[in-house]
């Protein structure tokens, strides 16, 4: 199978601007400029640190996820974001340490005011090497929370005895990072990896809880070959405040090729969020569910008796269940029997929020809002630090070290909170590995990262992932390969030919239906004003359709404003070859149709298909035409299963005259390792609108090579 070429890599062109950057990066240590790539992290050696311009004072909070070097366990302190005044004897040091490690006692510190170094854990010790998430808050709670592999290790209760030593404190020194600011100078510098810091400043108080302005937001990236901290807030890049002392780049993230509508689980993908199950989060995901039976989780974790399902399916039915106990309660949504008709139609929106004092969860059926209330009954709830779960998986449930339930269905979005502050916010796309190979996952426009599906199989480019929203690729070549077919399955392609259904279109095509279809599109459009998409209302406009009819029988049809035309004598048969040409037009509609059999085309048989002047006006449906498919309102519907070999279009002119507007042909598509349409008229591709590749075959020819266009 072809694979995407590697754009990842070569994607970004360095342009005259950033060359001037990376000398400017060169004299100062932070810069206005947009990284070349994001890294999985940045490291430091001991030597390295940036000044973040965050004033150390009461009021701030991080959340930090890093890894110590090995020789953590060496005795040294270290500290990865911190401050204090400068005294020879510690007691009168005054501290702001969100985050750092005590040597002597092998513990992490942190706390802030007078004689405070820091609040060192009963027992616990980090690990050399081991990945962990720390929420740090000195804005007057003083609390911890230390995340080890997506569990919680210890937390404020974990502490020793902590006397608070004001509540207002002012150190007037910046924090650093992988050091700690000690009166000016950098000291007890950090040996590690920085994966993603955030700093957050106290901006006052609603009902209680405290909110926060997000001030930093540093991300790992390279900008022309150095290695420094993006911040997401100033649209600023520091590199290492050491002079001759860069940090140590980790591996480049691989970065979307393609933005898609979706991707579609089969129960054999899902993904860990890395995001704790725990009080206080929200959530949001925009789903399809397509398997009714059973449990299947949907986002959720559980350890033990533990269960976190802010999203859930059993039995045809919405649910959760939050807390020790199976609290499970029902939505009242019935999952409807017709398959294909849930898949491409009914989407949800499922919100929990699971705040202390804010339990709910609504589920949003199309606009259709449907709450159900957390109810605190007899049942035990997570409050507080009472519970200790695994990471949240999404089509799937974490459960202990593995991952249970999993969901089939299709993943447009889905959003992450703590509190209020966004964790996660995921999209589907398609990216490309180092290796140039294809595959497509979920995009956290948070973290800048690629979360991969941790399932058994990859997805399937050409049937589990959705159609491009938008492309990150400027410019693609023109096709070199010409292939023999094109084939759509009955089921989400349809592409979108640009051209509106209406007055004075003439069509001609080579195609074959590989099935039969009851009521199957070929070429089409259609208003309507009935919410099924059914019945005989609104206008349509159909170059080519096909209909089953016990009254009017099997026959190639086209349609026009409200009536139907039958084009030929014969009903089709599957994987027979037709060469149809159509025209609707008021004043002089017809259609031709003919068949290929034994090598040879048969004589056409033509008709003319509308009579004179027997409209009002001309049809116009304001709709551009959908191929594979019925553009009804901007909803495909009909859909057909279909060989195209190729398909022209041509609409009438001022003068009566008719032109060429599109002149399709099936290609090797570069862009998506797929097929495509290439329009020999516009010199561009025509792409599944519904799926992510348009599958094809036949034999191969090459094709010409033609100038650099932009992707359609």
């Amino acid at each position: 199978m072809r694979t995407v070429a590697n754009n990842v890599r070569g994607m970004f062109f360095v342009s005259l601007l950033g060359a001037m950057a990376g000398i400017l990066a060169a004299q100062a240590e932070t810069v206005t400029a947009e990284p070349d790539a994001f890294l999985e992290y940045v490291g430091a050696t001991g030597t390295q640190y940036i000044d973040t311009g965050v004033n150390a004072e009461t009021g701030l909070k991080a959340r930090l996820d890093f890894a110590w070097d090995t020789s953590v366990t060496s005795g040294s302190d270290w500290s990865l974001l911190a401050a204090a005044t400068a005294d020879n004897s510690s007691d009168n040091r005054s501290r702001i340490f969100l985050c750092h490690y005590y040597g002597g006692g092998g513990k992490p510190f942190f706390g802030y005011g007078l004689k405070q170094r820091g609040n060192p854990a009963k027992s616990f010790v980090f690990a050399a090497g081991r990945r962990y998430e720390i929420v740090s808050d000195m804005s007057d709670t003083n609390s911890f929370e230390l995340v080890q592999n997506g569990m919680k290790t210890f937390s404020t209760a974990d502490r020793e005895t902590y006397a608070a030593n004001g509540n207002n404190v002012n150190l007037n020194l910046n924090l650093f990072v992988f050091a700690c600011n000690y009166g000016g100078n950098p000291t007890w510098k950090s040996k590690g990896k920085l994966y993603e810091l955030k700093i957050f400043k106290k901006t006052g108080e609603i009902a209680g809880t405290n909110t926060f302005d997000l001030i930093r937001h540093y991300l790992p990236c390279i900008k022309n070959g150095r290695a420094g901290l993006y911040d997401k807030v100033n649209g600023t890049i520091s590199y290492s405040f050491t002079s001759g002392s860069d940090f140590v780049a980790g591996p480049v993230l691989d970065k979307p090729l393609d933005f898609v509508k979706w991707v579609w689980t089969n129960g054999k993908q899902w993904f860990d969020t890395l995001v704790w199950g725990k009080s206080g989060l929200k959530s949001e995901v925009d789903i399809s569910v397509r398997e009714y039976e059973g449990d299947h989780c949907i986002l959720g974790t559980r350890r033990n008796n533990n269960r976190y399902y802010p999203a859930y399916s059993y039995e045809k039915r919405f649910r959760y269940a939050y807390g020790t106990m199976p609290k499970r309660e029902n939505t009242n949504i019935s999952v409807p029997t017709n398959d294909v008709s849930y898949y491409m139609d009914t989407r949800y929106l499922i919100k929990s929020d699971l705040r202390d004092g804010y339990q709910s969860v609504i589920v949003d059926k199309n606009g259709g809002a449907y709450v159900v209330e957390l109810h605190k009954d007899d049942q035990a709830y997570l409050t507080g630090e009472n519970v200790v779960t695994n990471t949240m998986a999404l089509m799937a449930c974490h459960q202990d070290n593995s991952y249970t339930f999993p969901s089939k269905g299709l993943i447009y979005a889905t959003k992450i909170w703590d509190g209020d502050e966004l964790l996660r916010d995921f999209v589907p796309v398609v990216a490309t590995n180092a290796e140039g190979v294809a595959y497509a996952g979920l995009y956290d426009t948070v973290s800048e990262r690629i979360f991969r599906q941790i399932g058994t199989a990859e997805f399937d480019l050409a049937s589990q992932v959705g159609g491009v929203t938008n492309s990150l690729r400027t410019a693609v070549a023109s096709p070199t390969t010409r292939i023999g077919y094109i084939d759509s399955d009955a089921l989400l392609d349809y592409v979108d030919l640009g051209i509106i259904g209406k007055d004075g279109v003439e069509m001609e095509t080579e195609m074959a239906w590989l099935y039969v279809p009851t009521d199957g599109a070929f070429v089409g459009a259609r208003t309507n004003t009935q919410q099924d998409h059914g019945g005989n209302t609104g206008v349509r406009f159909y170059p080519y359709h096909y209909w089953k009819n016990a009254e009017a029988g099997s026959r190639h049809r086209l349609c026009y404003d409200g009536d139907l035309f039958v084009i030929g004598s014969q009903a089709a048969t599957a994987n027979t070859k037709y060469r149809i040409a159509t025209r609707l037009d008021v004043d002089c509609g017809y259609a031709s149709l003919s068949t290929f059999s034994n090598g040879a085309w048969g004589a056409p048989e033509t008709r003319t298909i509308l009579p004179e002047n027997g409209y009002d006006s001309p049809v116009n449906t304001g709709l551009p035409l959908y191929l594979f498919a019925v553009n009804i309102d901007g909803v495909p519907r009909f859909p057909g299963k279909v060989r195209l070999y190729k398909l022209k279009l041509k609409e009438k002119q001022q003068d009566g005259s008719y032109a060429l507007v599109r002149d399709l042909v099936p290609v090797f598509d570069p862009a998506t390792g797929g097929a495509a349409l290439w329009d020999k008229v516009t010199e561009s591709y025509f792409r599944n609108g519904g799926k992510y590749q348009l599958a094809g075959g036949g034999a191969e020819r090459p094709i010409a090579p033609g100038v650099i266009i932009s992707i359609k």
